[in-house]
């Protein structure tokens, strides 16, 4: 992982543990993929589609808050979003 990802990556499962949200969410680890290699750490999370790109381990409390619990993408992060 590079840009900063495993930290993005641990701060989000940290989130996810302190929202209670542990047994709902699964969190895996990829290389590159797609069109947003070159801006990341980028993040997908389904089911809203939104690939999140630029994101910094301060985001992800409002990524996990706002898009996992409550299903509304963080659109000031919002790069990409499937079937765009």
């Amino acid at each position: 992982m590079s840009r900063g990802a495993q930290d993005v990556y641990t701060e989000i499962a940290l989130e996810v543990e302190r929202q209670d949200l542990g047994d709902a969410v699964t969190q895996t680890v990829s290389g590159c993929v797609g069109p947003l290699c070159g801006r990341g750490p980028v993040v997908c999370s389904y089911p809203s589609g939104a690939w999140y790109a630029g994101v910094a381990p301060a985001d992800a409390a409002e990524i996990v808050r706002d898009d996992v619990r409550h299903r509304r993408p963080v659109e000031r992060l919002v790069a990409l979003r499937v079937g765009d």
